[in-house]
């Protein structure tokens, strides 16, 4: 027995065929097992694409791969103009009694339009290691926190580290120290905005470093 051929049999289970061939066809699939149960597997490969049509991906998975594709060679940054730091503890006067030895800290806020990112990096003497923690405030919705960001570290066009915002708008992310890093955060459906992280270098002191006034 002749077995019908698969391009036909696609536009068979797709009711793409005149009446006159469809019944020719479904005459031959009662008396072939084979072609009957070819019939079948196309069938479930129509429906299976069917319903991909109707399919939407995760929000924090389309936020993931926007952020991963604006940090690609051949993407220009977001220029300064999209974010304002609004403070940097590295540019206020040292309090006095502080002691050089102690753990070094350093904060951070910037405004990404009404979205406010708050973070602290701290680093122990002499460590090649540091931490940075955050968290991410929308003025323009109280109480609706900034979950699900894809926050990136990076060294140029390196990824550093990297994780995304909790149910908090809150991010940790740990790291060797290196200059120039900045913070990469996608907000909605914008691109990446990088964040500098400048100075971080500063905090590997060299252990005879004097200390301040007891």
């Amino acid at each position: 027995m002749k077995h019908i051929a698969q391009e036909v049999m696609a536009d068979f289970v797709r009711q793409c065929l005149s009446a006159t061939e469809g019944a020719s066809i479904q005459a031959h699939l009662d008396e072939c097992v084979v072609c009957s149960e070819t019939a079948e597997r196309l069938r479930k490969v129509a429906q299976i694409a069917a319903r991909e049509a109707s399919y939407e991906p995760p929000d924090g998975i389309i936020r993931t791969v926007k952020a991963y594709f604006g940090i690609q060679p051949g993407k220009t940054p977001q220029t300064s103009a999209a974010f304002e730091l609004l403070f940097d503890s590295l540019a206020q006067p040292l309090t006095a009694g502080a002691r050089a030895s102690v753990a070094s800290a350093r904060q951070l806020l910037y405004r990404v339009g009404t979205v406010y990112v708050d973070m602290r990096m701290d680093s122990e003497l002499n460590s090649e290691r540091a931490a940075l923690v955050g968290q991410m405030l929308d003025s323009a919705r109280p109480g609706n926190p900034v979950a699900g960001v894809p926050v990136i570290l990076m060294d140029g066009r390196k990824n550093v580290a990297s994780t995304i915002s909790n149910n908090n708008g809150e991010f940790h992310l740990e790291f060797a120290l290196k200059n120039n890093l900045r913070l990469s955060v996608t907000v909605g459906d914008s691109v990446p905005v990088y964040l500098p992280i400048t100075g971080v270098e500063d905090r590997k002191r060299p252990s005879s470093a004097t200390r301040g006034p007891n």
